[in-house]
């Protein structure tokens, strides 16, 4: 993968694929997963499911720092870890695609705490300035 390792990587087991590397998410990386998402569409008007391989792809691809080396298969069959490769042929690659990409979400999301409410949990809570 493209990425450089960073200390605030994390990583991610999906079942039956495998551990990845992800990056955590930054502005700069929000911006380079538009890019990457344009690039992928070129000008082409989007059919619901290209739209959403296209999303998939564009995120893993900019966050991505280590996959597992055979997660996908490229066009003769061989294992290969670099999206760019898989072929689009492989009747279980967008299965696992989507899976990788969800569970991925799905850890970014535990991340984010809901705000703060007065008396719950530790610390002050959502209070005013005074």
């Amino acid at each position: 993968m493209a990425r450089t390792p960073d200390p605030s990587d994390f990583t991610v087991d999906v079942d039956g694929v495998g551990t990845f590397t992800f990056a955590r998410r930054r502005m700069a990386d929000e911006f380079k997963i538009q890019v990457e998402y344009a690039r992928i569409l070129d000008g082409v008007k989007p059919t619901e499911w290209l739209e959403l391989v296209a999303g998939w792809k564009s995120v893993l691809k900019v966050l991505t720092v280590r996959a597992p080396e055979a997660w996908g298969k490229d066009i003769f069959g061989e294992p290969t870890a670099e999206i760019d490769d898989m072929d689009p042929q492989d009747k279980d690659v967008y299965a696992r695609m989507g899976k990788v990409h969800m569970a991925l979400i799905e850890k970014e999301r535990s991340f984010r705490r809901g705000p703060a409410k007065a008396g719950a949990g530790e610390g002050q809570g959502a209070g005013g300035v005074t």
